[in-house]
């Protein structure tokens, strides 16, 4: 919850009445969203947990005397916070001994929002303000002690790629019209990315190689108008269309060079990639691919095709 707005009524008996609009983070969302994927890697809001710790230090202002809309507002918004803490966000589950002290804190906070409800006539005590307010210590605490026991990791750039565009759009490491042409490459594509971003190199290569096969595939059918070798590989791909003619020579040869060169060591289990090797293998297939997406047609649309539209946006800064 980030804001509310407090109107006064002015008909009947002229009471004050509050309006809401909760607002949860972006991050939280897309959290719900990946987990539902069974998505292992969650992209977290650092500004949500400051507005934790934010909103926690507002019941500060929370004092004796009348519930007036100002402690409502404050009470009301870490009850929300706390709940959306531990029910929608991806820290719940790392928060094991913070829910203890948030059970009690919580449970101080419903008390004393429920006897008045949206109209705040109730009273305070000296001790309901103390005993609040220690309940939040002791829960801030234990909250912020915990957070550095979560295993975050701050990902850092890869040369001139950004990360956000790696992790959120691997497409843009290959031309513009890979999806135009090639749509069933997204889901390597994408993945290509992420792995780059992560470090790992060696997955980052077979991606980046599953894409390019999928591509050489669309050309053989472009170019040859036979069957496809029995066995679906660069390596085959490219000997087949040297020795019946079919294709341009240049991309033909480059895609033996590619195979020998690169796809045929990476598939030994002794081979690693370093981010380095990836990076150089990127650009070699991006080089490839690019080179075979100038000569083939736009693949029909279907109702599960990539939007062209959403490709180009996130490609525009590559």
């Amino acid at each position: 919850m980030k804001h509310g707005d407090v109107d006064k009524d002015r008909s009947g008996s002229g009471r004050l009445r509050f309006r809401w609009t909760i607002f949860l983070s972006v991050g939280i969302e897309r959290f719900r969203s990946a987990r539902s994927k069974g998505n292992v890697v969650q992209r977290i809001s650092i500004p949500w947990v400051i507005e934790i710790a934010a909103v926690l230090d507002g019941l500060n202002a929370v004092a004796t005397g009348p519930l007036s809309p100002m402690n409502w507002h404050a009470i009301f918004n870490a009850k929300n916070q706390l709940e959306a803490l531990f029910s929608a966000s991806p820290y719940g589950p790392f928060l094991r001994s913070t829910r203890t002290k948030h059970d009690s804190l919580q449970t101080e906070l419903n008390r004393l929002l429920t006897p008045v409800g949206n109209s705040p006539t109730g009273n305070l005590t000296e001790y309901d303000v103390w005993n609040m307010k220690n309940l939040r210590d002791q829960f801030k605490m234990v909250f912020l002690s915990e957070l550095n026991t979560i295993p975050t990791y701050l990902v850092t750039g890869k040369e001139s790629f950004d990360v956000n565009l790696l992790i959120d759009a691997g497409v843009g490491l290959f031309p513009r019209t890979l999806l135009v042409k090639a749509p069933e490459t997204e889901r390597d594509a994408m993945q290509a990315g992420r792995a780059l971003a992560f470090e790992l190199g060696t997955a980052c290569g077979f991606h980046v190689f599953r894409v390019t096969e999928s591509v050489v595939r669309r050309y053989w059918d472009e170019v040859s108008g036979s069957p496809r070798p029995n066995l679906e590989t660069l390596g085959n791909f490219a000997a087949e269309m040297h020795k019946k003619g079919f294709g341009d020579t240049k991309i033909v040869e480059a895609i033996k060079q590619m195979t020998k060169l690169h796809r045929n060591p990476l598939i030994h289990p002794e081979v690693i990639l370093s981010v380095e090797e990836a990076i150089g293998i990127v650009g070699i297939a991006r080089s490839v691919v690019g080179a075979i997406l100038t000569v083939l047609p736009d693949a029909p649309l279907t109702i599960s095709s990539p939007l062209p539209a959403l490709y180009a946006a996130a490609t525009e800064t590559t």
